[in-house]
Parts: structure tokens; sequence; C-alpha cells
């Protein structure tokens, strides 16, 4: 017995700061998969390529009742999704696990179970959710549905780094910064499905932040963006992708000519996801 599932990793975070004294986040889903099958076997090694998931695969069962089957079953991981760059690659893994575990057990799909497991693993994107949410990333404390995923198109500068979620969330670093201020334009935009003002969010986010995790690469970024009817920049807050917003897919084709002189860089398109189809 078996099954796969295909799975959306994000692209960093539209927002990601302090509000009301919590450090929240808010991210889309992403036209870019990661592929998990989970299946009976009697050799299950394969998982242990990827600890993250088999710890997880493990936390599920004892819940359910059913960690004697561990030894059972196994997982394979197919991913397009970049590790380490702020895609959102490990929670796309967790995710793809706990919907074939639904399906190999005809169990009924749980948010908060699902919200509880993935963070015993690590701090966890917002694309758990099946819409727009604001999240407590690494305690799952809190939550605030804000509205449907928006589409709009993404031209990724993908730099050379790997951040581990785990290690960099552990890490001695400055307090994310307040960011109250943007949540009411966000709040608008989502309801007015308003890029510029979504950009404008994703823009001042990521700025903010740079006490935290430096782009070296993001004011080359903004030019390109500025020269190219970008929207705004939106990036990965423990990674090392930035991107450039835009509406139509012909400025970002013109952007990506561009680009091609930031060679520290690898460049691609991207698009997000109206919503969550698992």
């Amino acid at each position: 017995m078996e099954f796969t599932v295909n799975y959306p990793g994000s692209f960093g975070e539209v927002l990601q700061g302090r509000i009301n004294s919590k450090d929240l986040l808010l991210s889309c889903p992403v036209n870019v998969y990661t592929t998990v099958k989970v299946f009976e076997s009697n050799n299950a090694e394969k998982k242990f390529n990827n600890q993250k998931s088999a710890a997880f695969l493990k936390n599920v069962l004892k819940l359910w009742d059913y960690e004697a089957h561990y030894k059972d079953f196994d997982i394979e991981i197919n991913s397009q999704i970049p590790y380490g760059k702020g895609l959102a690659s490990s929670t796309a893994d967790l995710c793809g696990v706990y919907y074939c575990l639904l399906k190999l057990f005809n169990k009924v799909f749980n948010e908060e179970e699902l919200v509880e497991q993935c963070i015993k693993i690590e701090p966890t994107d917002s694309i758990i959710f099946k819409k727009m949410t604001l999240f407590d990333y690494k305690k799952g404390l809190y939550k605030k549905t804000m509205g449907d995923y928006l589409n709009y198109n993404i031209l990724a500068f993908e730099g050379n780094r790997v951040v581990d979620t785990v290690e960099f969330n552990n890490k001695n670093l400055p307090s994310l910064s307040d960011v109250d201020d943007l949540l009411p334009i966000l709040e608008e935009a989502i309801k007015e499905k308003n890029l510029e003002k979504l950009a404008y969010v994703s823009t001042e986010s990521i700025v903010r932040n740079q006490k935290r995790l430096q782009y070296e690469f993001l004011q080359e970024v903004i030019n390109i963006k500025n020269k190219t009817a970008g929207l705004g920049i939106i990036g990965a807050h423990s990674g090392n992708v930035l991107g450039i917003i835009y509406e139509d897919s012909a400025s970002l084709d013109y952007a990506l000519k561009l680009g091609e002189k930031l060679d520290m860089c690898k460049m691609y398109p991207v698009k997000t996801l109206s919503k969550m189809d698992i």
C-alpha cells in the first residue's frame, strides 16, 4: 500500500515581524513542488535520507497509536524546491508526509494536529493552511485567517548560501522588527486583491529585518525592480532568496534579461497559487 502527494513550497514571507509582541509570518504557496511517497516496505531505510520527515512520520504514527508500524513504512521525496533558500522545502515535505498518512490510514484532516506536529520538528511556514494566514511559526499559539491566496508573478534571485531553519532560529539573533503598522495595509491588500499594497508590505518587511539576515544583493534587486515596473521585493527571512513581484509576465521577462548581470544569483520565475489543491 502506498500514496503519493505533490505539495507546493512558498516564496519567502509576504510579512514577517513582531505584531502585538508576537513573532508572526504570512506566506503564499508557489508553483514549485515536492513529491512525497509513503509506502509499505520490508526494507524501510530511504526515510532516513530525510531525518525531519522520518521524525515527523514517527511522531504522527505514535499520536495515532500506530507507532509499531513505523518500521514498516518508508518515505521517498523528490523535490523541485531548493533546500535552505527560504522556499519552505521542509514544511512542504512534512505536509506531504501528513497527507499521505491521512490516505493510508483513512484519517480526516485535522489542522490543529498538523500545526502541532510540524512545529515539533521546526519553525513552520504558513502554507500548511488552506488560506492566507498570519501565523506564530515558532509555537503555533496564534493564527489569523486573512483571506484567499492571491496570484502574482515573482522573479527569483537565489544566492549561494544555504540556511538551516532550525539552526538559524536557535541563534542569538536581533529581534524581528515591529510591523504593526503594516498589518492594516496587508489586510486591505488581501481584501481588495491589491498587489501594489501587498508588495509594499513585503518590501518593508524584508528591508526592516536586514539586521537579522543581510542580503548583499538587495540593492541590485531593488534597482532592477525600479527599472522594470516591479511592484516590490519579497524575500526569505531565514533563507537566501529575494524576488521581485510583477503583475504581468512581460515585465518579468524583461527583468530576467537585465538580471543576467548578477552572476552571484541564480534566476528563475515562479508564480503564486490561488488555492491549495492537495
